[in-house]
């Protein structure tokens, strides 16, 4: 069967006892991955656990399907359940798994699969995905903002960090698109606000301003860089920054949105200039005021970008947007490019 999107939350806390072949995949490697750990902890107290849990290798079962039944049909040494774990096997390892789910061993094994980016043709999908009551498949894909604001407040409370709607709004946006990228910097995220002063309940309590301190020292920074290269028309230095962002999992919704906030403060500072005033004068009235390494640049932006290019400008960032957030669409590809032909 099918997980449905409202159901994966209540089954990754309490799996159903009847299902005994769980396939996770999908495009967010971080997520399956994070899901596939979550749910064999559950199985099984010990993942490392010799005695109860077994890794196949997908070339065997594609030549043996009598394999896998062998090993659900095993029976753990100290009692309980035991998992049998499968990781990306090939299209061809459906076969073994039809054969299984049509004669299931009368054992407590379970066999959880961590699956890649399969598309709907899959055979494993499909068998996974079939009418049987003992099988099925859950989806990772991207969530939504609303989605991501809630995953980012529920890593923070589990590390005793109170963030206010505000900040957990900025983390969405900067933070890589990728689960464990996302988990790992909320984690050095956690030990940065650690420092800070305990409430009664103890949980520390975030701003902006902290976000800023750490997380953006390395990823935002980087970010700003970039749009004000696109800005500034140096389409060179903009692919560079791009590639380095990109490699390291940066959210292209993110950059999109830093581009279209970039632009925004421009149309506002042109505005201003347009009604007589100095560009540099004009760029001293943004608020928040503008990090004063990006001052001059800023000043040189206001005065290069008319006022009907920066409308053309933020009306493809928000165009992009849309379109990344489409399922399939190639989110890093459609980024880059209108980046690099604002740049140009």
């Amino acid at each position: 069967m099918k997980l449905a999107p409202a159901k994966i939350h209540g089954f990754l806390s309490s799996p159903d006892p009847l299902v005994r072949v769980v396939l996770v995949y999908g495009p967010d490697a971080g997520l399956v991955r994070e899901r596939v750990m979550r749910l064999a902890k559950l199985y099984v107290p010990d993942v490392n656990d010799p005695f109860r849990v077994v890794s196949l290798a997908s070339s065997n079962l594609s030549s043996d399907s009598a394999l896998l039944r062998d090993e659900m049909s095993s029976m753990s040494l100290g009692g309980g359940k035991r998992l049998v774990r499968i990781q990306n096997p090939p299209e061809a390892c459906a076969v073994a798994i039809g054969e299984l789910l049509a004669d299931m061993p009368d054992t407590d094994s379970v066999l959880l699969i961590e699956g890649g980016d399969l598309d709907k043709r899959s055979k494993l999908r499909a068998v996974c995905e079939g009418e049987s009551n003992q099988a099925c498949a859950i989806a990772c894909y991207a969530e939504d903002a609303a989605a991501r604001q809630r995953t980012i407040s529920d890593i923070l409370a589990s590390e005793k960090i109170r963030a206010a709607k505000e900040v957990v709004a900025i983390l969405a946006e900067i933070l890589p698109s990728d689960r464990m990228a996302m988990r790992a910097e909320l984690e050095k995220f956690a030990l940065y606000a650690a420092g800070g002063t305990k409430g009664a309940d103890g949980f520390v309590s975030v701003s902006i301003e902290d976000v800023r301190a750490s997380i953006q020292d390395a990823g935002a920074a980087e970010t700003d860089d970039l749009v004000f290269a696109v800005g500034a028309g140096d389409a060179k230095l903009a692919a560079q920054l791009m590639d380095r962002l990109f490699s390291e999992q940066a959210s292209p919704v993110g950059i999109l949105r830093a581009a279209q906030r970039h632009f925004l403060r421009l149309q506002w500072a042109r505005a201003q200039m347009d009604k007589g005033l100095g560009a540099t004068d004009a760029v001293k009235r943004l608020q928040p005021p503008v990090f004063w390494k990006y001052e001059s640049a800023m000043a040189a932006q206001v005065r290069r970008w008319s006022a009907v290019r920066i409308d053309r400008a933020l009306r493809r960032l928000c165009d992009a947007e849309i379109a990344v957030k489409k399922t399939g669409t190639p989110d890093v590809a459609l980024c880059s490019q209108v980046l690099l032909g604002l740049a140009a």
